[in-house]
């Protein structure tokens, strides 16, 4: 038997129709008995029934008792108009009129010409009106009246001859019919609410909703374990004064012994009511540690940060302090230094800094993608976008920093074409696949690098100048090794001591060494100093002079890249197409002139006899060593 259906038969007739129309249906439900209050009044004994069938005056009275269930109302067909009609003409009236109410006969006043008759209707919309418009009929001469059962009754009592307007079993089938589809649809959505009521207490964050008047209205699982620890009447207090921030922002707040983050948002502007979602700080750090696993997996994430960077160079300690600030924005950043000083570096380290860093770091190297294919690498593609594609589309690599920061190196290798669409995503933050019509929605930081002047490349024409003023917000240029003469030999010593698997303290460097090392240019800066250290580990924890001075051979002899100034403050005027072998007999020429013998030997780790045939090569005269 389905519960949920009542049908209200205003009389007995009807309620033995509707069982057998519902038996040749093969559903079931029950049935009362009941004229309008009579019928309405049973209704209370069913408190499943969410659908009511019933017709006229009934109906009327269900629908004002009952408003939050569905009434279904049974009309008079015509074939059930036209039946009582011809039982009055069969009967010997000439003058008919058909009075009801309006929900059962669905017509407007009006007169109906039946063969040769004019028959008037009139619908009509409580039961008083109804016994006064047959009154009105019969003074006007009316000798038949087909209608309701008050209709009838009134007619009746001025001896006027009369018929019941009853309901086929076609009317019966048609609402009955329509009363089973709201049933499924009910069904389908009671489901949807109760799989929705599932979903939103299986979630971690305890959900609850709150009327205009801030008191709570719905509470998922979650959150009644969250506000246990208070009584109802004070489950409001806590949060009323963040209910009505309308910016969405988090707030830190404490619930009893936990503490959580508070997020508002209105469910609508009519209604008032708010949504309160509550996460607790440790399922905070579980997210946030998982987001961490899975970006590792992948391999899209930072291994930098600002703690893992060595310097003490003043201007240095200057930049880190500016990128750090850098970090704190969303603004796109434009990293500008020569190759190898550690631009990807700081790029990871200003991640690390932000608000993203639990979110994916994306490296891209624009210089090493290959040509045909830049576009689809950065913005993805779709099935069949071009030959080779995958079938299931690819993720571009916009895409793959969702919520992170994705870091353009050499940004200037671009092509013009892929520039200008590069361009849009900067602008929109939404990205289009390759061969798709869908935009998707990007929520990333952008770090941009280069080791060119940006500013000239756009003269020449090799980059968008409003690609390049949309880069160029927070600039940070890194200064070259050269430029940081302080972090030559803590960073040597760092790479060596990581090679070899020991503390800096145990790396001891020839003050020879040492000052050769901070005489050189460093054209490769950071990258190439990491290499000249890995050769040098070679030697061991004890670093010297010849083992920097065979790292630092030219391959080129004709180009020198030591400098002119040297850390003991002397200067050295080499030639333009010095040799290492060069720039060694004037730095031991140069330490005569200040430095005794034994002074010589200490700084240079050279012998006499060594440091007598380097100087006397130089010069093709021997020289007097300062005793």
């Amino acid at each position: 038997m389905i519960s949920s259906i009542l049908f209200v038969a205003p009389f007995k007739s009807m309620a033995q129709r509707a069982r057998r129309v519902m038996h040749k249906m093969q559903v079931d439900f029950p049935i009362v008995i009941g004229n309008d209050e009579v019928g309405a009044a049973q209704v209370y004994k069913y408190p499943e029934a969410k659908i009511l069938i019933s017709r006229g005056g009934t109906t009327k009275e269900l629908m004002r008792c009952y408003p939050d269930k569905t009434v279904v109302n049974i009309p008079a067909s015509f074939t059930d108009i036209s039946k009582a009609i011809e039982f009055l003409i069969a009967k010997g009236c000439i003058k008919i009129a058909v009075i009801t109410h309006e929900n059962i006969i669905g017509l407007a006043a009006s007169t109906l010409k039946f063969g040769k008759l004019n028959v008037e209707v009139i619908p009509c919309v409580s039961a008083a009106a109804i016994e006064l418009a047959v009154n009105e009929c019969i003074a006007r001469g009316a000798d038949g009246i087909a209608g309701c059962v008050i209709a009838v009754r009134a007619a009746q009592a001025q001896g006027v001859k009369s018929c019941f307007i009853d309901a086929a079993a076609e009317s019966i089938i048609s609402s009955i019919t329509l009363a089973l589809t709201f049933n499924a649809g009910f069904s389908q959505r009671e489901q949807a609410v109760e799989q929705l009521r599932s979903l939103i207490d299986a979630l971690e964050e305890g959900i609850v909703i709150f009327d205009k008047e801030h008191h709570p209205i719905y509470f998922n699982e979650n959150a009644r374990h969250i506000f246990d620890q208070l009584p109802p009447e004070q489950w409001h207090t806590p949060l009323d004064r963040y209910l009505n921030d309308t910016h969405r922002h988090p707030h830190v707040i404490n619930l009893g012994d936990r503490q959580v983050v508070l997020h508002t948002a209105k469910l609508s502007q009519d209604s008032g009511q708010i949504v309160a979602i509550l996460q607790e700080g440790r399922f905070i750090e579980q997210s946030e540690k998982a987001m961490r696993v899975a970006n590792y997996a992948k391999g899209f994430y930072a291994k930098v940060s600002f703690d893992d960077l060595t310097f003490v160079d003043k201007d240095m300690q200057e930049v880190v302090a500016l990128a750090l600030k850098f970090a704190r924005s969303d603004s796109t950043i434009l990293l500008f230094g020569e190759t190898g000083s550690g631009k990807e570096g700081f790029a990871q380290s200003i991640h690390q800094a932000s608000r993203r860093s639990t979110m994916p770091f994306v490296s891209v190297n624009c210089a090493s993608l290959p040509e045909g294919l830049i576009a689809s690498e950065l913005f993805g593609y779709v099935e069949g976008a071009f030959t080779g594609a995958r079938q299931s589309g690819k993720k571009g690599l916009f895409e793959l920093a969702q919520g992170g920061t994705i870091f353009l190196d050499e940004i200037t290798e671009l092509p013009l074409e892929v520039q200008s669409q590069l361009l849009r995503v900067l602008q929109e933050r939404e990205v289009m696949r390759v061969g798709d019509d869908k935009v998707i929605p990007l929520d990333i930081r952008v770090i941009c690098a280069c080791n060119k002047s940006l500013l000239q490349l756009c003269q020449m024409g090799k980059f968008r100048y409003d690609l390049y003023y949309r880069i160029n917000v927070l600039k940070l240029k890194i200064p070259a090794l050269r430029q940081r003469q302080d972090d030559i030999l803590p960073l040597f010593t760092r790479f060596v001591s990581e090679k070899l698997k020991l503390s800096p303290k145990d790396i001891t460097i020839d003050d020879s060494a040492a000052a050769l090392l901070k005489a050189y240019t460093w054209p490769g800066n950071v990258r190439e100093l990491s290499n000249v250290a890995e050769v040098c580990s070679f030697a061991g924890p004890h670093i010297g002079r010849a083992t920097v001075l065979q790292c630092l051979q030219n391959d080129d002899p004709n180009v020198s890249n030591f400098n002119t100034n040297n850390p003991l403050g002397m200067t050295l005027h080499l030639p333009p197409q010095a040799s290492a072998e060069q720039v060694l007999q004037l730095y031991l020429r140069e330490l005569a002139k200040n430095h005794s013998n034994n002074e010589m030997v200490s700084i240079s780790g050279l012998s006499r006899t060594t440091i007598w045939r380097k100087l006397n090569a130089l010069t093709g005269n021997e020289e007097k060593l300062k005793g």
